[in-house]
C-alpha cells in the first residue's frame, strides 16, 4: 500500500489533505469542522500540531481501522461519482511518517477510541499498545484500537483533545516527521510551500459554497497563530497559549465560506445552457464602482474566475484571458465577470449518459470516456447566446476607452477577400438533411458578420453572409450522428484591431479571438485578429516606412497604411485557415474519409502560428508601396 499511497500523493495537489478531511467530516453529518491546533503539546513542549475536528457521527472502533487501512475509499462504497481515490490517508500520510492519531466518539462509545497509524520502512502500520485488565491488571495482549490515554511522552492527554462542542465526532492529529514536528502550517515540502494563509484561501477557492445543516451553514474554521505583542488584536478576542520558552501565541480562528461568498451581489447575472446535455454557464457581472471580489482577503484569487462546479467543488479555476476569450468575454470586462460552468455528473449507474467525472487524484475533471472538457464547445454556445447585459457592459467599456475601428476596414476587407476568396474555396462537407455522408458538426457556422439591427440588414447585406440559413460544417466520421453533402463555399470575414499586448503575450505578433465581436460601419464582425503594435517586428516596419520610404509624409498616416495592410493580411490568413475546416484530404485503406477538423484549424490559428505567418511577407511590402505611392508620392531616395 505504501507505493500506491505515495503515487496518489504525488498526483494530488497542494492542500489536498484538507479537502479530503473536510469532505469526510461534511459527509459524516458535521455542523462544525475545525482545522485547529493541539494546545496541550504547545504548552508543555512547544510543539504546534495541526488537528482536524468535527462533530459528525463519529466512527466505531472497527471502522477506525477500515478508514485508515483500506486504500482510497475509506470503507465507503466506491463509484466514479463518489469521494474515491485520493483519500485522506493517501494525501496526509506521506508527510506525516511519524503518524496520524485518529480519535472518534459515537453515541455507542461516548468515551471514544483511538488509533495511531505510522510508517515503518516502505509500508504503513498501526501502532500497538500493551493492554491490561483495569481490575486485576491481567495482561490482555497488544491492541491497535484503544481508549484515549495520558501520553506524557508526547505532551498531551489524548482524552482532553476533544473540544467542549463535540459530543460525537472525530479528532485527527497530524504528528509530522517526529515527536517534535510542527505541522500547523501544513505539508513542509518546499515544493508545495503550504501555509495557513494558503490553506484558508484554498478551502475558500475549492468549495463552491459551504452547505447548510439544520438551517445554518456548516461552521468551518481554520485556526491561525501569531505571537502576542506583534498584533493590534485585543487579548479578549482570541485565545492565548503560553509556550515553554515564555513566549505567547494567540489562537486566531478564520472562517471558511466558499467561493460564492466572494461574488458580490449584483443584478447583472443569468444562466446560459451551453450544450445538449444540460450544462449551464452561470455568469455574474459586477459593475463599477463596486469591487469585483467581495468578502475580504481570504479568497485564493483576488479576481473573478471561470470555474467548473462539480458536486459543490471548484475545479479548473482560471482567470487567464484565453479562457475568458473562449466565451466571448473580452479583456475589457473579464476583470469583472464571474463564470461558473455546471455540467452533469457522470455516474456508473447511468453509463449511457454524458457527464464529467474526476480523475483518481480528484485534482482535475474529465468528460465521459476520458476526454478533455469541451471548453471550445461550451464557449461557442455561450457566445451564440451572449447575454445582452454583458454585451451592453462590453460596449460601454469600449466606448469609455475611446477604441474605434478604422472606418474603411469593412470596404477594404470586402474588396480584398472577394478577390482572394475564390482561391480559398475548398471541398467541404456541410450538414444537409438530404446528404449521405455521416459525420459530426464542427461547431462553426460559415458566416462571419451580421448586421447590428434589422434596418441595416435590409439596406446593406452583411459581409460574407449567404442568403438563407447558415450552413454548418460537418467533419466526416463513420458513425457520426449528422448527415452531410459535399459543397463549395466561402468563409466569413473577421475584423482586426491593433493594440499593445500585455507582458504575458508580448512575444507574439498576433492572436485570433474567434468568440469576439467588433462593430465596423454598423456591422458586427464575429472574430477579431489582434495585432501587437509594440512588437519589435512591427516597430521596425513602422520605422522603415516612415523614416526611409516616406520621411516627408505624416508619420501617423504612413503607420496607419502599414497597419491596415498587415491587418488585412492577417485576416486573409484566418479566412483561409477557416475555409479548410471540413476539407477532405485523403481516405484510409478502409475507405474512411480523412478531413481537416476544428482542432486542426485551431492549431493553424494559435498565436505562434499566426505570428509565424506574418513574418517575411514580400507581397505585403509590394502592397504598401503600391498604395502608399498613390497617397504619399514616390518613395524617397535618401
Amino acid at each position: 500500500m505504501g507505493n500506491l499511497i505515495r503515487q496518489a500523493y504525488e498526483a494530488g495537489g497542494r492542500y489536498q489533505w484538507a479537502r479530503e478531511a473536510w469532505r469526510n467530516s461534511e459527509e459524516s453529518g458535521a455542523s462544525v469542522i475545525e482545522f485547529g491546533i493541539e494546545e496541550q503539546a504547545a504548552r508543555t513542549q512547544g510543539v504546534l500540531r495541526r488537528t482536524i475536528m468535527d462533530n459528525g457521527s463519529g466512527m466505531a472502533p472497527d471502522d477506525l481501522l477500515v478508514f485508515l487501512s483500506s486504500f482510497g475509499g475509506g470503507g465507503k462504497p466506491i463509484g466514479v461519482d463518489g469521494n474515491f481515490g485520493q483519500g485522506f490517508k493517501s494525501s496526509v500520510l506521506p508527510w506525516n511518517p511519524y503518524g496520524v492519531v485518529v480519535i472518534s466518539y459515537t453515541e455507542e462509545e461516548p468515551d471514544g477510541y483511538m488509533v495511531w497509524i505510522h510508517r515503518e520502512g516502505d509500508s504503513y502500520t498501526f501502532r500497538e499498545w500493551d493492554v491490561y485488565d483495569e481490575e486485576d491488571e491481567t495482561y490482555l495482549g497488544r491492541q491497535d484500537v484503544i481508549p484515549p490515554y495520558l501520553d506524557e511522552e508526547h505532551g498531551c492527554d489524548w482524552r482532553r483533545v476533544r473540544p467542549d462542542w463535540m459530543k460525537t465526532g472525530t479528532v485527527m492529529v497530524l504528528l509530522g516527521a517526529s515527536a517534535a514536528s510542527d505541522t500547523w502550517k501544513g505539508d513542509p515540502d518546499p515544493a508545495r510551500s503550504e501555509s495557513v494563509d494558503g490553506l484558508v484561501r484554498y478551502l475558500n477557492g475549492r468549495l463552491m459554497d459551504v452547505p447548510e445543516r439544520d438551517g445554518s451553514r456548516v461552521r468551518t474554521t481554520v485556526v491561525d497563530l501569531y505571537r502576542k505583542g506583534r498584533s493590534e488584536r485585543r487579548d479578549n478576542k482570541d485565545r492565548t497559549v503560553e509556550l515553554p520558552d515564555g513566549s505567547s501565541m494567540v489562537w486566531r480562528p478564520r472562517r471558511v465560506y466558499g467561493m460564492r461568498h466572494y461574488i458580490p451581489s449584483t443584478p447583472l447575472r443569468g444562466e446560459v445552457v451551453v450544450d445538449e446535455h444540460g450544462t449551464v454557464a452561470e455568469w455574474f457581472y459586477v459593475a463599477e464602482p463596486d469591487a469585483p471580489v467581495g468578502g475580504g482577503v481570504d479568497y485564493i484569487d483576488q479576481h473573478p474566475v471561470v470555474v467548473v462546479d462539480y458536486q459543490g467543488e471548484a475545479y479548473h479555476a482560471d482567470h487567464t484571458k484565453s479562457r475568458y476569450r473562449q466565451f466571448g468575454i473580452t479583456d475589457e470586462i473579464k476583470g469583472r465577470t464571474w463564470l461558473i460552468v455546471r455540467p452533469p455528473v457522470f455516474s456508473d449507474s447511468r453509463p449511457t449518459e454524458w457527464g464529467v467525472l474526476t480523475q483518481a487524484s480528484r485534482h482535475i475533471l474529465m468528460a465521459k470516456g476520458g476526454a478533455e472538457l469541451p471548453w471550445d464547445e461550451w464557449g461557442d454556445a455561450f457566445f451564440e447566446a451572449f447575454p445582452e447585459p454583458l454585451k451592453k457592459a462590453l460596449d460601454s467599456a469600449r466606448a469609455s476607452s475611446g477604441s474605434r475601428a478604422d472606418g474603411t476596414m469593412g470596404k477594404n476587407l470586402t474588396r480584398i477577400l472577394d478577390r482572394l476568396n475564390p482561391r480559398f474555396k475548398a471541398s467541404r462537407t456541410t450538414a444537409s438533411s438530404g446528404g449521405r455522408v455521416p459525420g459530426i458538426l464542427a461547431g462553426a457556422a460559415v458566416a462571419g458578420t451580421r448586421s447590428r439591427n434589422s434596418a441595416d440588414a435590409k439596406e446593406k447585406p452583411a459581409l460574407g453572409r449567404r442568403s438563407g440559413p447558415e450552413s454548418r460544417i460537418l467533419v466526416p466520421t463513420r458513425g457520426g450522428g449528422a448527415q452531410g453533402a459535399a459543397a463549395r463555399m466561402r468563409g466569413g470575414y473577421p475584423a482586426f484591431r491593433w493594440e499593445t499586448f500585455d507582458a504575458k503575450e508580448a512575444k507574439f505578433l498576433a492572436r485570433y479571438a474567434q468568440n469576439e465581436t467588433m462593430d465596423v460601419e454598423g456591422f458586427e464582425h464575429r472574430g477579431v485578429v489582434h495585432l501587437n503594435s509594440a512588437h519589435p517586428v512591427f516597430q521596425q516596419e513602422f520605422n522603415h516606412w516612415t523614416r526611409n520610404v516616406w520621411p516627408k509624409a505624416t508619420s501617423d498616416n504612413v503607420q496607419q497604411l502599414v497597419q491596415r495592410v498587415y491587418g488585412e493580411e492577417a485576416v486573409a490568413h484566418v479566412v483561409h485557415a477557416q475555409s479548410l475546416n471540413g476539407t477532405l484530404v485523403a481516405r484510409t485503406e478502409d475507405g474512411e474519409a480523412v478531413a481537416i477538423g476544428r482542432e486542426d484549424v485551431s492549431e493553424l490559428l494559435t498565436p505562434q502560428a499566426l505570428s509565424a505567418a506574418l513574418l517575411g511577407l514580400i507581397n505585403v511590402e509590394q502592397r504598401i508601396l503600391t498604395q502608399g505611392g498613390g497617397l504619399f508620392g514616390s518613395r524617397s531616395n535618401a
